[in-house]
Formats: C-alpha cells, sequence, structure tokens
C-alpha cells in the first residue's frame, strides 16, 4: 500500500491558474507554481494538490480537455530562459498590443491564450531558423517527438485541423474527409499548402514539448524541497478531443457523461430536473479491455512525469456512470419536458445509470467488480504514487469506499457532508475513515467562509429555527460554545475549522487556499458557466499574503497546526529562501 494512514501530512490546493507572480500575464504559471512549492516548504505543507493542467477550450474547464495529455499553453511562463526562441522585447510589445494587466481580477482568457499562442509562435520561428544557437534544444525537440509519438503525432494533426476551422475542436462539423485520423493524414499529404501546414503541426508539437519542460522543472524543485505535488486525472474527456477523435473506438458516444438530479440546486433549473450533463462521452469499457487499457495506462503514466500523485476525479463513473441519450446542445429542448415526452424525442430512452443501476443486489456486485477491475489497472500503472479516489456525489454506493480502501486507495472526507441521518448531526472528527484526505471543501464548493456566512444569514431569516439548529451542530463538530456561536466568521472560528481537521484521523488533511487564507473566492460553481468558473484569481501572490498582518498570522498559525499535530513529513525540507 502506497498510503501509510499512520504517517499523517497536509496539504493545500490551489489552481494554477488562480495564481499571482510579479511580471505574469494575467493568469497563473509555471513560475508561480514554484512559488507555490517555496511557499509550502516555508509553511510545513508537504502536498500542494492542483486542478488539471491539460488544454481546455472554449468553456476553459480543466475536466472537459481536448486532449487527456497535452497541457495548458496559458498556463507557460513567457520568459526566454523557459521557452527557446523567445524575446524579451517580444514579450513587452505583445503584452503592449493584447492590452494584458498583471493585476487584473479575474482571468480573460481570450486575451491570455491569444497572446500566449502569439509569443510561442514567434519563439517556435527563432528556435527552428537558429539551429547554430539552439542545436543541443533541437536534439532534444526531436527525441520529444520520438518517444511521445503515440499521443503527439495524432494530437498535432488534430490542433493544426482545428486551426484550419478556427479553433473549432468540433471535428464532428468538419469535412467528412478529415473526421478520422487516416483521413486527415490523406488530406495534409495532398495539400498544396502541405508543407506550411507540417510546419504548422510542428508548432504545436514544439509547445508541448515547452510545457513538458517546464512542468518537469517543477517537478524537481518540489522534489528539491520535499513538497509532494498532487495532480488530478479527470473521469471524463472532451468529446470534442484529440482522442476520441483518434480513438472513437474506445468511446459510446451515443450517450453523454453526467451527474443525477440534485433537487436543492436551485442555481440552475436543469440541474435541478434532470442533473448535470457534462457533455462527455461514455467509455466503451470492453473495447478499451480489449486494447489491454493502452489509452488509461497512457494517461497515468503522462501525468506522473508532472507529479507525484493523483486524485481521480469522479470515481463512481468507473463503476456506473449517469448517462444522458443527448448532448448538452439540446439541454433547451428538454427543460420543460416531462418524462414523457422526453422519451419521444430521443426513442425511448431518458437519463439513467450505465451500464447499469446499483438498485439490485447482483447489479451492484457487477458493478463493483468491473469498477475495481478497471482502477487496479489505474493503480498498477501507478506503481507507488499515491493515490485520492473522489467519492463524493450524490447516491454513494455502499460498495464504493470499502472498494477504494482495498485498493489502497484514500477515498474523501468533508465533515459537514458526513451526518448521521437519524439525528442530523455532524459525525465525530474522530470516526472520519483514517485512509481519506479531509477536506471542507473541493474547487467545487463555497469555502468555509461563505459557508459560515450563510447559515448566519439561515439562522436570522425567516427559517431561523432550522438555522439556529444546524449553526449549534457545526458550533459541537468545532467543539465550540453552542450556546454562543459567533455572528459572523472570524479567526477564533477559522482557528477551530484548522484544529479539528488537524486532528482528526485521515491521513492527509488538505485546505483550499482560500480556507487556508480565510477569503470567499470561488473557483467553480457546478451547473454555470462564464465567469462564474475558472477565471477567479487570488488577490496577492502567496508571499504578500505571508507579508500581510492578517492573513500572515492566519498561516502562522495554520504551520504551527500542521506542526502541534505532527503532520509534518520526514521528507520536507526546512526553507527560508523569498
Amino acid at each position: 500500500m502506497a498510503i501509510n494512514p499512520d504517517v499523517k501530512l497536509a496539504g493545500v490546493m490551489i489552481p494554477v491558474f488562480a495564481l499571482r507572480r510579479d511580471g505574469d500575464l494575467g493568469i497563473g504559471d509555471t513560475m508561480a507554481m514554484i512559488g507555490a512549492i517555496e511557499f509550502c516548504a516555508r509553511n510545513s505543507i508537504t502536498v500542494l494538490q492542483t486542478l488539471p493542467i491539460n488544454e481546455t477550450s472554449g468553456d476553459n474547464s480543466p475536466y472537459n480537455a481536448i486532449s487527456s495529455v497535452s497541457l495548458e499553453p496559458s498556463l507557460l511562463t513567457m520568459i526566454p530562459e523557459m521557452v527557446p526562441g523567445l524575446k524579451t522585447e517580444c514579450v513587452d510589445e505583445e503584452r503592449s498590443a493584447i492590452g494584458i494587466e498583471s493585476g487584473a481580477e479575474r482571468i480573460e482568457y481570450d486575451k491570455v491564450r491569444a497572446l500566449k499562442l502569439r509569443l510561442l509562435r514567434l519563439a517556435f520561428e527563432s528556435f527552428r531558423q537558429s539551429s547554430d544557437r539552439f542545436g543541443r534544444e533541437l536534439e532534444e525537440f526531436k527525441a520529444f517527438k520520438e518517444h511521445h509519438r503515440e499521443w503527439l503525432t495524432p494530437y498535432s494533426l488534430f490542433r493544426t485541423i482545428m486551426d484550419e476551422h478556427g479553433g473549432n475542436p468540433c471535428w464532428t462539423m468538419w469535412d467528412e474527409k478529415l473526421r478520422t485520423v487516416e483521413g486527415a493524414e490523406k488530406w495534409l499529404a495532398a495539400h498544396e499548402s502541405g508543407q506550411q501546414l507540417r510546419d504548422a503541426r510542428d508548432f504545436w508539437s514544439y509547445i508541448q514539448w515547452v510545457a513538458y519542460r517546464q512542468w518537469g522543472a517543477v517537478k524537481k524543485h518540489a522534489d528539491q524541497f520535499g513538497v509532494r505535488l498532487m495532480g488530478d486525472i479527470p473521469f471524463g474527456v472532451s468529446r470534442y478531443s484529440a482522442d476520441v477523435w483518434s480513438n472513437p473506438q474506445l468511446f459510446d458516444l451515443d450517450w453523454s457523461g453526467g451527474a443525477p438530479p440534485e433537487p436543492e440546486f436551485s442555481a440552475d433549473p436543469f440541474t435541478k430536473k434532470w442533473g448535470q450533463n457534462w457533455g462527455i462521452p461514455i467509455y466503451d469499457w470492453q473495447a478499451n479491455e480489449k486494447e489491454e487499457f493502452r489509452w488509461w495506462k497512457q494517461r497515468v503514466r503522462r501525468l506522473l512525469d508532472h507529479f507525484h500523485d493523483y486524485r481521480i476525479d469522479h470515481v463512481l463513473g468507473f463503476f456506473r456512470v449517469y448517462g444522458f441519450p443527448w448532448i448538452p446542445e439540446r439541454n433547451n429542448e428538454f427543460l420543460e419536458l416531462t418524462e414523457e415526452e422526453a422519451e419521444e424525442l430521443t426513442g425511448g430512452l431518458l437519463p439513467q445509470f450505465l451500464p447499469r443501476s446499483d438498485e439490485l443486489e447482483e447489479d451492484a456486485e457487477q458493478n463493483c467488480q468491473e469498477g475495481s477491475k478497471i482502477l487496479q489497472v489505474l493503480s498498477d500503472t501507478a506503481g507507488d504514487c499515491k493515490i485520492v479516489a473522489e467519492d463524493l456525489g450524490i447516491i454513494i454506493p455502499d460498495y464504493l469506499r470499502p472498494a477504494i480502501h482495498e485498493m489502497g486507495m484514500a477515498g474523501f472526507a468533508i465533515p459537514i457532508f458526513e451526518r448521521v441521518e437519524e439525528t442530523r448531526e455532524f459525525k465525530p472528527m474522530i470516526e472520519l475513515h483514517p485512509l481519506s484526505l479531509a477536506t471542507y471543501a473541493t474547487h467545487d464548493h463555497q469555502p468555509i467562509a461563505a459557508y459560515y456566512q450563510g447559515l448566519v444569514e439561515w439562522w436570522h431569516g425567516e427559517d431561523g429555527r432550522e438555522g439556529w439548529l444546524e449553526v449549534q451542530r457545526l458550533m459541537r463538530l468545532l467543539g465550540l460554545d453552542e450556546d454562543e456561536p459567533p455572528n459572523e466568521f472570524n479567526d477564533s472560528l477559522h482557528a477551530a475549522f484548522v484544529e479539528k481537521l488537524f486532528e482528526s484521523p485521515c491521513w492527509l488533511a488538505v485546505f483550499m487556499i482560500t480556507d487556508l487564507l480565510a477569503t470567499a473566492e470561488r473557483f467553480n460553481q457546478p451547473g454555470m458557466s462564464g465567469e462564474a468558473c475558472w477565471t477567479e484569481r487570488l488577490a496577492m501572490k502567496l508571499s504578500d499574503f505571508e507579508a500581510d498582518p492578517v492573513f500572515g498570522a492566519r498561516i502562522k498559525r495554520f504551520k504551527e497546526g500542521i506542526r502541534s499535530n505532527g503532520r509534518v513529513s520526514t521528507t520536507s525540507k526546512v526553507f527560508t529562501g523569498g
């Protein structure tokens, strides 16, 4: 078992895009990650967890990538030392022309992507025309393309064709001859601008080479300071991705994966009625097994090029997934329909669990066996890497947590979600499973400061009695005076949240950076789109938070809590640098 639950650790979760550094280009980048590693080292934090860093498309969601392996160009650091061929004057000129400001409150993805791709194109042209200057790097680039040809060859072709279609990854809308790798290769060979397109294809390979170099340096830096980087493998990949385009046999494109209805989810009427339709294609597990799970093994190996450990997103989907017989683009057609009316449009199909639900005992047993078999492949491929399975959802089958624990994977423990059903009391922290990543919130949840403010408003609102009872339950969970709860989130309450989680028996206690700092930024709101998702940035650099009297005191208290509760790794290095 890679995880020893007797060795307690502490971690922090920070999306790369949310970080700041001096001179950044409107988004967090690999150099900012190096700063985050040093922040962790200074404060006895062993695990630095982040969201997926795979290349995204128009919705900017790291969980809807256009490639399961390629890395997001907008997260790259654009300085000559880290991008062969780049010139400093180009960065200044292009930044001014596009109008990027480091201090912007939110990420303007269109501007950021335009700027970084423009700089990368300029760097690539200089790089490939300067063999005398970049001879060693050119050989390294050539070796990279050969080593990664299994995924890089179809990806670079996909990306080139995307560009020919104005950046549209929706390959089902491309000319029919371009909808397969074989057809696209023939098209490229016969095209009158074939050499120009081959150069463009090499450009996309160059970007990935630069990205792999930078993220390799990030991992090496983490090794130097005893910080473990935890990556994230999304359960799904975009329907309009290089993976689905080049490996359609591994997917069932008649269904879209998602999550069941959430009656309490008032923010989005479709989610409340039908559930979350993520649009990801469902896997043909038999086809994957026939290929000995080649594609999944590749995902794990490439992720571990950049990270030490990983979280498996939506592990429930490996056992059974909630599927929609329509793609998200059609959601509005079904919003006001009854189930009978919906069936008329789909030929008798409704959203449901696939390949089967867990309602019958024999079906649940089969789901458990099949899901465990797939996860074991991921575990075996990862070697001694530590794996955390995100076992959260509306309906958690009884077999799930025992199954992942048996494989040595940690599950999630969110104390404010763990209840004694008969009394609605929160389960005592001491009852949380040791083989768990304990946290108060993930990137999909509101920070604890906002959570408590909501409880206060409930307590002082029309349904005040129920709100008061809930606040009292929370005070009991945190070991505070249930008769004198604070009327606002304050430092004393924050300290109790921190201390109680560190005192839990869970192997790893992780705080979102917002919960460590006691701020209210929210990185994602499920069921919503636009600026509500993936655009939020921290107000300052991490080092500036440390220097601030209020935030610095919170960080110091966090560090003291780690040490007093014995959550310091024996591999951690003492670091006092800037």
